[in-house]
């Protein structure tokens, strides 16, 4: 698959590229709240945030980042129910990628054009 050259700057971003959060809330969540729900249950981000000196207006007072949080079902579209079911996760110090050249999957170079 080759991809808008134009986007060459947003399809090369390393981990040192981006604001790394210090903590995430996953909560887990259900397609429940219609009549013609799926029935669809998982984790979803909650939200992402960096400490900071600064106090932020969040619960919290920490700085929230941009992530993937919006309360859709990813199998059929309808809203999301949040459950009580929510985990704090904070990034280890060892950082290897899950991901490794030759496994279960193909690792192809990004190939692009104007």
């Amino acid at each position: 698959m080759k991809f808008p050259k134009k986007y060459k700057n947003l399809l090369e971003i390393e981990l040192k590229d981006v604001e790394i959060p210090d903590y995430v809330w996953l909560v887990y969540a259900v397609c429940a709240c219609n009549k013609d729900s799926c029935g669809w249950g998982g984790w979803m981000i909650e939200f992402a945030a960096k400490k900071n000196k600064k106090n932020y207006p969040t619960s919290t007072r920490d700085k929230v980042l941009s992530a993937m949080d919006n309360q859709i079902c990813p199998k059929c579209g309808r809203v999301l129910f949040r459950t009580g079911a929510s985990i704090k996760l904070e990034p280890a110090k060892a950082q290897t990628p899950p991901l490794k050249e030759g496994i279960d999957y193909d690792v192809i170079p990004i190939e692009y054009y104007d």
